[in-house]
């Protein structure tokens, strides 16, 4: 046991390194950008009733329930081409993992802000409603505030899933684009199983540093953090 082994893996190892800044960067921009989808697109699930919205549901949680083999081979079919109109191809690019990191954990984001709607007494919104409020105000100044602690928690379960994600990117990742969970594989391959183990437990101590920054947090729903009652 030594230290060595951190320094090495913090420092000295351009992939990993790398694989830190992707892997941090990719979480957080997912779980930020489907937390700000979720608190509009609940509304529509608990509140509006329609087979539309039914089947949109049943899309969103989709990509979750699929093996991340399966999204990442549909990627790379769909991207493989340079988009239509805007000639830009996302094929080996940090960009199709974020894409596959937005589809697929959107469920995980989804699920405790319509936990937090189905609490909530629509009386509030239908009474900004009466009072005149258009549905983009009732949801800024009234349902937002609400299930904003909801959808904070659901953006941390994104970060942590999508911190130490693998399945997806193995298939994805390309030379720069590296995230954790490759490198920690590669190294584990590659008969590092030292440099491996010290990656693995610099991932385990960002991971429980954020749960414990939950405990801070108050006003989260009950249920939604599955370490908190």
């Amino acid at each position: 046991m030594t230290l060595d082994n951190y320094a090495f893996v913090l420092f000295d190892h351009d992939a990993a390194r790398r694989a830190f800044r992707n892997s941090f960067s990719l979480a957080a921009t997912a779980a930020v950008v489907i937390a700000l989808i979720a608190v509009p697109l609940a509304y529509f699930l608990v509140w509006r009733r329609s087979r539309v919205l039914r089947l949109i549901s049943l899309v969103t949680e989709l990509p979750y329930a699929l093996p991340g083999v399966v999204l990442a081979i549909s990627a790379i079919l769909l991207f493989l081409k340079p988009l239509p109109l805007l000639r830009v191809s996302l094929y080996n690019t940090v960009w199709i993992i974020l894409f596959c990191y937005l589809a697929r954990f959107l469920a995980l984001g989804l699920r405790p802000v319509v936990s937090g709607y189905h609490q909530l007494d629509r009386t509030l919104e239908e009474a900004s409603q009466i009072a005149g409020a258009r549905l983009l105000r009732r949801i800024r100044t009234i349902i937002l505030p609400l299930v904003a602690p909801a959808a904070a928690a659901g953006a941390l379960l994104i970060f942590l899933t999508a911190f130490n994600e693998l399945t997806v990117s193995a298939l994805l990742w390309s030379s720069g684009a590296e995230t954790l969970g490759v490198v920690l594989f590669s190294f584990q391959q590659g008969g590092d199983s030292t440099y491996a183990a010290s990656l693995a437990t610099l991932t385990v101590i960002v991971s429980i540093a954020l749960m414990l920054s939950t405990l801070l947090v108050q006003g989260l729903p009950r249920g939604v953090l599955p370490w908190r009652d």
